[in-house]
């Protein structure tokens, strides 16, 4: 659906309807890579997921299927923020 674009040399872009929502995708986005570079780092050959998996997988995380990414963790993230540093409002 667009929301992440990897520049090779530059970085990482995403967007999201609000903030919290392109920090939520940048989060996952960080997370696949990393996973991915500690599987590439374990030097064998990938496991393939079987093509049904893969479909389904990719069927739930289509727009509408769920609720956007960010609406309950930004907030979260915000007051966890408030307790930790009061003072970056500032």
């Amino acid at each position: 659906t667009g929301e992440a674009l990897i520049l090779r040399n530059h970085g990482a872009l995403v967007v999201g309807r609000s903030s919290g929502e392109a920090f939520n995708w940048m989060h996952r986005l960080e997370l696949a890579c990393r996973s991915q570079l500690a599987a590439m780092a374990c030097n064998t050959r990938f496991v393939s997921v079987a093509q049904p998996v893969l479909e389904e997988t990719w069927s739930n995380y289509q727009p509408g299927t769920r609720r956007p990414y960010g609406l309950m963790e930004w907030p979260a993230l915000l007051r966890k923020l408030d307790r930790s540093a009061p003072d970056y409002k500032t």
